[in-house]
């Protein structure tokens, strides 16, 4: 109950993540709040140094951006693995944990506070958490899915690098380091990992990346858990490549 605790804590005080962050495209001088709901708003293919092929939608958002530059608000994704590359089963099933967006099912809530704000970059604070409902590759037994707990805190500072009004283009910049914390059920960690990994395992995120006219992303990812149990399987860095359509 306590590590429960600690981690409801840890992603609440320590960034909106991966392929799914929300860039905020206001002027400075825009003051007004909205609550916008979107329906299958994104569509992300991602590959991976592990082998993995995926697709991935984002089902549902509930997004609210204040006057202050608070933003918040909550999503549903879902990842569907086109290729699992890996011979190695600990490797497969990995991938998906890593993943900020992995999972059959994904959900979960964000909070950003703006830093800094200035007419072309920004800089902010945020937090996600929610939990990923995963179909993995057991290693012993029959089961196939698992849930997985997570929390991410880090910092997003956004560039404006290119823009031409009339012809309505422009292209952004952004770069993402953040800390992560994924908590798994002890029999989900024998079963799907060999007890590799912790119940509790932390590690580390860094995403950039490019924008093209607030509807094509092109973006990095390279993540990490540090305190493993077996570097060689479960403790490596893994980088990920996605191509972004925003609808």
């Amino acid at each position: 109950m306590k590590k429960n605790i600690c981690l409801l804590l840890l992603a609440f005080s320590l960034n909106l993540d991966a392929q799914a962050l929300k860039l905020d495209y206001r002027s400075t001088v825009n003051k007004e709040s909205f609550l916008k709901i979107n329906v299958l708003k994104k569509f992300i293919g991602g590959v991976t140094t592990l082998g993995h092929l995926d697709f991935t939608s984002e089902l549902m958002s509930l997004d609210y951006k204040a006057s202050n530059g608070l933003m918040g608000g909550l999503y549903v994704l879902g990842t569907y693995s086109m290729i699992t590359g890996n011979k190695n089963d600990k490797k497969n099933n990995l991938s998906h944990l890593l993943n900020p967006l992995g999972g059959s099912l994904n959900g979960g809530l964000y909070i950003s506070v703006s830093l800094r704000k200035k007419e072309k970059g920004s800089l902010k604070i945020s937090t996600r958490m929610g939990k990923k409902v995963i179909q993995g590759t057991p290693l012993k037994g029959f089961e196939t899915n698992f849930t997985s707990n997570y929390g991410s805190l880090g910092l997003l500072y956004q560039r404006l690098l290119f823009e031409d009004g009339p012809e309505n283009k422009r292209i952004d910049f952004w770069i993402n380091p953040q800390m992560m914390v994924s908590q798994n059920d002890e029999k989900n960690l024998e079963l799907f990992f060999d007890n590799d990994l912790k119940p509790e395992s932390y590690g580390y995120g860094l995403q950039t990346g490019l924008e093209f006219n607030q509807n094509l992303r092109l973006v990095f990812l390279l993540n990490q858990f540090v305190n493993a149990h077996t570097t060689e399987s479960v403790g490596i860095p893994v980088l990920r490549f996605s191509l972004v359509y925003l609808r």
